[in-house]
């Protein structure tokens, strides 16, 4: 599935042919009513310049990316570069030189030009482990010898996890209910009970550890209602309803932001106690 997240780098000086985002002030993308917003340029982790461009006063490219990187973001609109090449050989270009600069493809797009039969064409790049620097890299090809290109570089915000959100010590926990669906079209729904301690510790240290999803658009997986309910009742009588929504490998839980069930393994230690529940009748 992909998911449009990345992480800032550190800044780098002008050198070998890379260009750093220029500065740029306070600016207007005026994309469309949705994704207008004021920022304030900065230097960051430099996009490749393709060779003897160079910079061209023109309109902004309208990027097929726009709204999710304006989302809850700082975003940096770089200059217009007129490239001396064709749209497909800018675009291979700039995906091997990112890739070289740390960065990793998650989507390509396009998008028709307002009042315009014209074509833009965007790649979404991502970098770091929570992934939330983003770089659009937008194309507006002019004729087969030249191409404009646009950059826009986006830093998600990532709210940290209260730690309200956790259940410390384990030993709160007297049991948890979870009503569980395996990733099968038409699989029923598999209700049963942790109350062994040595079931429900795996359970909520996972939980606990759980981290908050980057602010992003999802394209998830196909959703045949696979994930899991957990009722979680403690010891001084209070209890909590969190949710596993795993074609997202997302996690709702009280008192956090949406968590991130990273590669799965909240609902791939459920399905194990599923199983278990499923082979024995009992834990």
């Amino acid at each position: 599935m992909w998911k449009q997240m990345g992480h800032w780098g550190l800044p780098v000086i002008l050198s070998s042919g890379l260009l750093a985002l220029p500065s740029l002030g306070t600016i207007n993308f005026n994309l469309s009513p949705l994704t207008t917003q004021n920022v304030t340029a900065k230097v960051y982790q430099p996009v490749p310049r393709y060779p003897h461009s160079v910079a061209v006063i023109a309109p902004p490219i309208s990027s097929p990316f726009a709204a999710p990187l304006v989302l809850g973001a700082e975003n940096h609109l770089s200059k217009l570069w007129q490239l001396p090449t064709s749209y497909d050989h800018a675009e291979n270009w700039y995906i091997h030189e990112m890739e070289k600069e740390g960065y990793h493809l998650i989507s390509q797009a396009m998008s028709s030009l307002a009042h315009s039969e014209s074509l833009t064409y965007g790649l979404l790049f991502a970098q770091g482990p929570q992934e939330t620097t983003q770089v659009a890299i937008n194309f507006l090809p002019l004729n087969a010898h030249t191409t404009n290109m646009q950059y826009i570089v986006a830093e998600l915000p990532v709210p940290s996890r209260p730690q309200s959100s956790r259940m410390t010590p384990v030993s709160v926990v007297r049991d948890i209910t979870v009503h569980y669906r395996a990733w099968r079209y038409g699989s029923p729904l598999q209700s049963f009970t942790l109350n062994n301690p040595k079931t429900i510790a795996p359970v909520v240290d996972l939980l606990n550890q759980l981290p908050v999803l980057p602010p992003e658009l999802f394209h998830c997986a196909a959703d045949f209602g696979q994930g899991a309910t957990l009722i979680v009742h403690f010891r001084n009588g209070k209890q909590w309803v969190i949710r596993d929504n795993a074609a997202c490998d997302s996690v709702q839980i009280p008192h956090a932001p949406a968590l991130q069930d990273v590669h799965s393994s909240l609902y791939h230690l459920l399905g194990q106690d599923a199983k278990k529940f499923t082979t024995k009748g009992t834990f």
